[in-house]
């Protein structure tokens, strides 16, 4: 579960630096797009994690409820 977190922390701080880069304008418009299809890799990654996590949430919330 750990690794999730790390993979999630990374993702979105390459995500973030990719749309400073992107919002600078300092960009041709072939490192822009290799940037953009980064950025769509990153953002499926962090989508994956919070699924994962999302699920393992639940799971754990319908494995307490019941128990009580």
């Amino acid at each position: 579960m750990a690794q999730n977190k790390i993979d999630f922390e990374k993702s979105l701080g390459e995500l973030e630096s990719i749309i400073k880069k992107l919002e600078s304008g300092d960009c041709t418009l072939d490192e822009s797009i290799t940037l953009f299809e980064q950025g769509i890799k990153y953002t499926n990654e962090c989508r994956t994690a919070l699924k994962n996590a999302q699920a393992k949430i639940i799971s754990l919330t319908e494995a307490e409820e019941e128990e009580a």
